[in-house]
């Protein structure tokens, strides 16, 4: 309580160094008093940068004794504490690898690669191949401390990482563990060749849908109106040519021969092909509301269709994902309601089953989504996966991309 009330009195002393090269958090962490280092860091972010002796900063000291408990307050605080380096060019994820603190190391590099702030790809890069200096990167020291689990770890990183990187003995992270091998010391040469394999690496749809997000991240808002703006135009041009398709519909009621309300009826023979496609397209109905393109020439239509609404739809949901989910209600009943709108205007019983199908398909998503909820929430395991999204802080889109899998995977 002093400590906290001297902080409040005169916020300087939190920066000021003792004759030893210690800042009250550097003194607090090292005496194990976790509640007065949080409540410090609360008052003061960048506290977690002071750089104490040797250029040690608190969150290079919780890095060199493993505390993944303080690393993840840290890294919530204060981001960029992150690039901070010692005196010896060592970052906290070189500290980590060289205290054998696995868990730490996995912690950091795990933060940078679900880090979706503006510029967290350049971060990732600096950070991951940072030197200290003996031109060493965490890969280098990973191979020659031969930790195969922080090696593995690394190659999750993707085209982050430069593999070609030589240390100031003129050795890359490959050469390290070529040396190490002819010395006898049981590196497996499964991990060269994940090395010269890089891109090769497991979880990708992860590191995929973070690269997405990073991208959406670094639009500036203007970007971002004037694309949703050219999606909208696209969605509504689409969503017209299903309730006006092309040559028109078939007019009249059920008991009369139909007609049609289109002057370019003439411009293709009706006959044209007739037969072709159709034991897979089956026959024109020629039902009043239907269109009077042939089911073969409708396919075209149907699909080019089909992509045109659905790519704008899509990066609409994908711009929209961090505003509420309500305002995406709409855009999702106005495509089911497309699905149902091309089902009437289809010319066969084939393209009738198509879409008709299709548009129950859309319109049980919220219900499956919702019985993966209930199950997920009976499930023995939920808490431990929301333990898991604290710590990752992945963001809602993870969450409903892991309910929808865990859905699909219940029906499959």
């Amino acid at each position: 309580m002093l400590a906290m009330e001297m902080m409040n009195l005169k916020p300087s002393f939190a920066r000021k160094l003792s004759q030893d090269g210690f800042s009250p958090m550097h003194l607090a962490f090292r005496n194990g008093h976790t509640k007065l280092l949080l409540r410090l860091l609360k008052t003061d972010k960048d506290l977690v940068r002071v750089k104490g002796r040797e250029g040690m900063t608190p969150f290079h000291c919780a890095a060199t004794t493993g505390n993944s408990n303080l690393l993840f307050h840290f890294l919530e605080a204060c981001p960029e504490c992150i690039e901070d380096v010692t005196v010896r060019d060592e970052t906290a994820l070189h500290l980590a690898l060289k205290n054998d603190h696995l868990e730490a190391f996995n912690l950091l590099t795990g933060w940078l690669q679900s880090n979706r702030r503006r510029g967290a790809n350049e971060l990732e890069k600096k950070v991951i191949n940072w030197r200290d200096d003996d031109g060493n990167t965490v890969l280098h020291i990973a191979a020659i401390k031969e930790q195969h689990q922080a090696l593995k770890m690394l190659l999750h990183v993707g085209k982050c990482l430069d593999v070609t990187a030589k240390n100031s003995d003129g050795l890359t992270s490959r050469e390290i563990i070529e040396k190490v091998e002819r010395r006898g010391l049981n590196m497996s040469d499964a991990t060269t060749t994940k090395i010269k394999h890089i891109k090769k690496g497991t979880h990708w749809h992860k590191r995929r849908l973070t690269m997405l997000v990073r991208a959406r991240n670094g639009l500036s808002g203007d970007m971002i109106n004037a694309t949703l703006v050219v999606a909208t135009l696209v969605i509504t041009a689409v969503y017209q040519s299903s309730l006006s398709p092309p040559r028109g519909v078939w007019q009249g009621d059920n008991n009369s021969i139909p007609t049609t309300n289109s002057n370019t009826l003439q411009m293709l023979d009706d006959n044209y092909n007739k037969s072709r496609f159709k034991h897979l397209l089956g026959e024109e109905t020629r039902k009043t509301g239907t269109t009077v393109m042939n089911p073969d020439m409708y396919y075209g239509f149907w699909l080019y269709n089909l992509i045109a609404y659905g790519l704008p739809v899509l990066l609409t949901v994908f711009l929209l994902s961090n505003v509420p989910r309500l305002l995406l209600v709409p855009l999702y009943y106005l495509s089911v309601s497309y699905f149902y709108s091309m089902t009437i205007i289809s010319p066969s019983s084939f393209w009738v089953d198509v879409n008709y199908i299709l548009a129950n398909v859309i319109a049980a998503i919220p219900y499956a989504l919702l019985f993966g909820v209930i199950r997920l929430w009976m499930s023995p395991n939920y808490k431990e996966f929301r333990q898991l999204h604290r710590l990752l802080r992945s963001g809602n889109l993870v969450i409903i991309m892991f309910i929808f899998n865990y859905v699909i995977d219940f029906f499959v």
